[in-house]
């Protein structure tokens, strides 16, 4: 390829990112700027509200992150490796199409006062969860999905089935191959991936919103209300408390840092004392553990949603933001990956490792500045904030993955590298890509406070009216908005596996 077309291509993947990127300065910025004065830590720490709302949200918090974790390796221990752990890997969709609105909107209406479970055993009353013990939860479960499912891209199997046979061999038991084989090696990649379930756990405001506690409620929820108020002095209060969760976030994961370190001096274990699992495992019920939640998930919301209800605006809404935020994403993600830097960028991931409302105001505020506000085109690009980095997550890897054997034998032919690029490299990329469509079309599916924000409440979306509805709303036409999401999602990634199963079976080498 010329030179010159070759920069102007890096020059304009460049200029998209910057402009969908953006936001992280006065983010940054606006939480900086009021830190400063002691009179307005003294107003925040005085809110009688503030420290309910912080045990809420570490105990939410704790019960989320640790409860994923511990789903997610408990599924390692008990399947893998085998068939039994390739059939949850190809079940995990159910649960991932699965918009965290829509699942928590199940929770709430089997769970809640008056819900299905409370119907049908009566001898029992909901209790009031203050602590938000129901939200870490329904958190845990969704998120455990998550969990395994990038521990699956991430674990080397042929690399370790071998060494895993030797141990299973020598007596170690299950519990003994986790710690001592499959740990140390996913370690890593296993850490971004907690760290971004903590910072989502703790920024999350529209599953907060559904499940509570309500008054008063989670840190996120709280900095929410205030910064949509006109005073400036509970402005003020809802900047310092997203500086709060930033400083939490910190804390959280410096202490999660530090009991790994701690744990792993533990290991190996060279005593020889042998831990045997003598008990059987039930293979089958936890094969179907993560994904029965799914489809029990879209069994209560069949069971409660109702025809009657035919507004047909927020569907039309959500999966045009949707497809237009994912292929949008999809043009700038391969034009970076193949003309943007090879190292470096971690600014790319900020928004899955920081909480989610100061890079939403921060949206806002340049959406004021520029004057796009309530526009189409404003939400659109607010969305990409976050469908870029989780469409990055599936697409840098299997780029990655590129055999180089493949670009010299082209170059030896002298192609271009446009002609590399187009013939070469986009075929391979198909089916990933598909995937990452898919991801980024839920992604964008589940964005509520950018479309509210930036929007200026303008657009009615499935989720936006999901979580609106969830405060007293009617439940059947509830279920209605969160049985969309879920059809919506579900049939994108059920129409990308159909897909990604064509391009393997008419394009040799994608099998």
């Amino acid at each position: 390829m010329a030179a010159p077309l070759r920069h102007a291509l890096s020059g304009v993947v460049w200029l998209a990112m910057a402009v969908i990127y953006v936001p992280l300065i006065p983010a940054g910025v606006m939480l900086i700027t009021p830190a400063f004065s002691a009179a307005n830590w003294q107003s925040l720490l005085n809110d009688p509200q503030l420290s309910q709302a912080f045990i809420a949200t570490l105990v939410s918090t704790l019960i989320a992150t640790a409860g994923s974790l511990f789903i997610a390796l408990g599924l390692v221990a008990a399947l893998w490796p085998g068939k039994h752990w390739h059939r949850l890997s190809a079940r995990l969709p159910w649960m991932l199409a699965i918009p965290h609105v829509a699942f928590a909107t199940s929770a709430l209406l089997v769970f809640a006062e008056g819900g299905l479970f409370y119907q049908y055993v009566t001898f029992l009353s909901p209790r009031q969860d203050s602590a938000g013990i129901g939200l870490g939860l329904t958190l845990a479960i969704k998120e455990s999905a998550f969990v395994v499912w990038a521990i699956y891209a991430v674990l080397p199997e042929k690399q370790l089935a071998q060494q895993n046979v030797v141990l299973q061999s020598f007596g170690y038991g299950r519990i003994q191959r986790l710690c001592w084989l499959v740990l140390p090696t996913i370690a890593p990649a296993l850490g971004a991936v907690m760290l971004a379930v903590l910072a989502w756990s703790l920024s999350v405001v529209d599953v907060a919103i559904v499940l509570g506690p309500g008054n008063p409620p989670t840190l996120a929820v709280l900095a929410w209300q205030w910064l949509n108020q006109g005073d400036s002095e509970q402005q003020i209060k809802g900047t310092l408390l997203c500086l709060l969760l930033l400083l939490l976030l910190a804390i959280l994961a410096v202490a999660g840092l530090c009991i790994w370190k701690m744990w792993r001096r533990t290991l190996p274990d060279v005593s020889g004392v042998r831990h045997s699992s003598h008990h059987a495992v039930p293979v089958k019920t936890l094969g179907w553990l993560v994904p029965g939640c799914g489809l029990f998930c879209t069994l209560v919301l069949i069971l409660l949603a109702r025809g009657s209800d035919t507004a047909f605006t927020p569907y039309a809404t959500s999966f045009s933001l949707g497809m237009a935020s994912s292929l949008l994403a999809l043009i700038i993600l391969v034009l970076w990956l193949e003309w943007g830097p090879q190292r470096g960028a971690f600014w790319i991931w900020l928004p899955l490792a920081l909480p989610a409302l100061p890079l939403v105001f921060g949206q806002y505020v340049v959406a004021l500045r520029l004057r796009i506000d309530g526009q189409y085109a404003a939400v659109l690009w607010s969305h990409l904030l976050w469908v870029i980095p989780w469409m990055l997550l599936v697409l840098q890897p299997a780029w990655r993955r590129i055999d180089p054997r493949l670009i010299l034998i082209a170059r030896t032919l002298g192609w271009s590298r446009a002609r590399i690029f187009w013939l070469v490299k986009c075929p391979l990329l198909a089916r990933p890509a598909l995937l990452a469509v898919a991801t980024g079309f839920s992604v964008s599916m589940a964005q509520y406070m950018p479309t509210l924000w930036v929007g200026a409440g303008r657009f009615a979306t499935l989720t936006t009216e999901a979580v609106a509805l969830s405060s007293g709303g009617s439940p059947s036409i509830l279920a209605n908005r969160a049985l969309g999401l879920l059809l919506l999602t579900g049939t994108l990634f059920g129409l990308a596996a159909l897909l990604s199963r064509l391009a393997g079976r008419y394009r040799q080498g994608l099998r």
